[in-house]
Parts: structure tokens; sequence; C-alpha cells
């Protein structure tokens, strides 16, 4: 058995990554229905992956094999949204909507460039009462494999793309107020 007692309110769980961790019980996350491929394990921990880094573990408390590298997909893709009926969450409670928070699972392969993320099935946790569901969407725009890097290429380059028209139109207002200022000395050259 991967889960132990040590004390009340306080489990021991061996895991693969980690070693073995003590996790409160009021940090523990339970997803009823598991995740896509993994419906057994219901009891996960979220752990930092390091105190700098975007990416989260969401280790499994019942198969200390199993974790999972999640991240907010708004820092990478902003426009992200998640459209889910009220029964595909109800049983996550979610009383606010700053109570909910997505996070989507990531593929790590050896070369990060190639890093993707399940952009169409995302995580939803409610922190307040330490719920969570993995949710399937019905947006044609997003894939199981999203390719993280290249989505901050698009948004690097639309934003380099956006610096570079405004230099070019405070250039050309630039020329402009410098075209007037040269006629208004002519005109009063000519005088």
């Amino acid at each position: 058995m991967v889960t132990r007692r040590k004390g009340p309110g306080l489990l021991k769980v061996n895991t693969t990554r980690f070693g073995e961790i003590e996790v409160k019980d009021e940090d523990v996350i339970n997803l009823p229905s598991g995740l896509i491929g993994f419906p057994e394990l219901k009891r996960y921990i979220l752990l930092d992956h390091d105190k700098e880094s975007p990416f989260k573990w969401l280790q499994s408390l019942d198969d200390g094999a199993i974790a999972f590298v999640l991240i907010n997909p708004l820092l990478f893709k902003p426009d992200y949204t998640v459209e889910v009926s009220e029964g595909e969450v109800s049983d996550l409670t979610i009383e606010a909507e700053e109570d909910a928070v997505i996070s989507v699972i990531i593929t790590m392969p050896s070369n990060p460039q190639n890093m993707t993320a399940n952009l169409k099935a995302p995580l939803i946790f409610n922190l307040k009462n330490r719920l969570g569901k993995q949710v399937i969407l019905n947006n044609s725009e997003y894939t199981t494999r999203h390719n993280i890097m290249e989505e901050v290429r698009k948004r690097t380059a639309g934003t380099e793309q956006a610096a570079m028209q405004e230099a070019i139109e405070k250039a050309k207002e630039s020329k402009e107020a410098a075209e007037k200022t040269a006629a208004k000395a002519e005109e009063g050259g000519s005088k």
C-alpha cells in the first residue's frame, strides 16, 4: 500500500518522483471521477515543481508512481476559455468564479521545444472544498497536444509586431511634425 496514516490528519505517501512525502488531510484534492485513463485514482496532492516555476505536480496518493505536470493555460494562451455547463461542474459546488482554478496536463518530452498541453480536457479545481474534475471541451480549436512553445512564439511575434507597428506610427508622427515645422519655418523665412 502506498498511503498510510502517520498520525491524526497526516498521511505518509511513498512516491516514485518525490520519495516519501507527508500530506495533511486538508491538502488532499479529491477527484471523485478520477482522470481520463485513471478513473480509479481519486486522491491527489498539488506540489510545486519549484518556487519559480509555473509548473505544478498533481501527485496521486492512491498510486505513488502516477504524477502529472500541470500548468495554468493562461500563461501561454491568454485567450483560452473553458466553457462548461453548470451541470458539468455542479458536483464541485463552485460558489464564486474566483474559487475555480483551471489547469491543464502537459507532456514534457526530452526536447522542451516539443512540450504540449492538453487544452481539450482541462482540470477544474475548487480549492475551497478541495474537489476537482477533468472535463472534455467541445471547442474544436483545442487539441490534446497543443504545442506550448509554438503558442509562446506566436504571442511573442504578435507582441514584437505590435511594438514594431507602434514604432512605425511614432516615426510617421515625428516625420509629419518635422515636415510641418519645416513648412512653417519656410513660410516664415519667405515673408
